[in-house]
């Protein structure tokens, strides 16, 4: 080979390492795919009554983001380990970046779980034996928060990774809101006036399904552009005489 062949080689070869370390490609796509799904599931109301394994179904969407990592190892085994492992360069601003991402992940579920705990230490969620076939473990509460923060340091490898993972990790984690005001929080007379309050959290909560929606849009177009370059990667390598 020639000089400008191994320098080429050298180059495809750092992009397929950067690729295999912080990249995901198609799971990316997917990933932006599920959060819309996930909206349109949330808001669906044949969604409310339907069961499965004696269980509402809704209690089985706070565990697409698992789901989702599964896919994503899956999907990095079968489509991107064609030319073998390759270890990247160190890029410690890019993995600052990726902690951000976590950190900030990680405030916001220990604020939840906090918030959660007050709530039930002061009487603001009691249980309501009425509504225990519907309603979710309080235990959730607890523990979901923490399940959803395990693997983050292993399994979220790039800053789209952490980026798709904290979008579906949050819409489950304000999903379980509603779940949870329905099952254990007071109930509203049907005759009482919405407040000011009121009509700027629906504002602020259709404005935030608009949002989700969009980012899920810009995600499967990200994703699916990484894997075009994958393709490309693959594409321009020396081939044998």
């Amino acid at each position: 080979m020639t000089t400008a062949e191994l320098e080429a080689l050298g180059a495809l070869t750092r992009e397929y390492a950067a690729f295999q370390s912080r990249k995901s490609g198609l799971a990316t796509a997917l990933g932006g795919l599920m959060a819309i799904l996930l909206v349109l599931a949330a808001l669906s109301p044949n969604l409310m009554g339907a069961d499965l394994l004696q269980r509402p179904l809704l209690h089985y969407i706070l565990f697409v983001p698992f789901l989702w990592l599964v896919l994503k190892w899956l999907g990095g085994l079968l489509l991107y380990r064609g030319l073998g492992r390759v270890k990247a360069m160190p890029d410690e601003r890019y993995e600052r970046r990726r902690w951000f991402w976590i950190l900030g992940l990680a405030l916001f579920l220990m604020a939840y779980l906090l918030v959660g705990l007050y709530a039930f230490m002061n009487g603001f969620l009691i249980q309501k034996p009425s509504f225990a076939p519907l309603s979710p473990p309080a235990a959730w509460i607890l523990w979901l928060p923490l399940l959803y923060l395990l693997p983050t340091p292993w399994l979220i490898r790039g800053i789209e990774e952490a980026r798709v993972y904290a979008v579906l990790v949050a819409q489950c984690m304000i999903w379980l809101v509603p779940l949870f005001l329905f099952a254990f929080g007071a109930r509203t007379p049907p005759n009482q006036a919405w407040s000011m309050s009121g009509h700027l959290a629906m504002t602020a909560f259709l404005a935030l399904i608009l949002v989700i929606q969009t980012w899920g849009a810009l995600a499967m177009i990200r994703g699916w552009k990484e894997h075009r370059k994958y393709l490309a990667i693959l594409r321009a390598l020396p081939r044998e005489a």
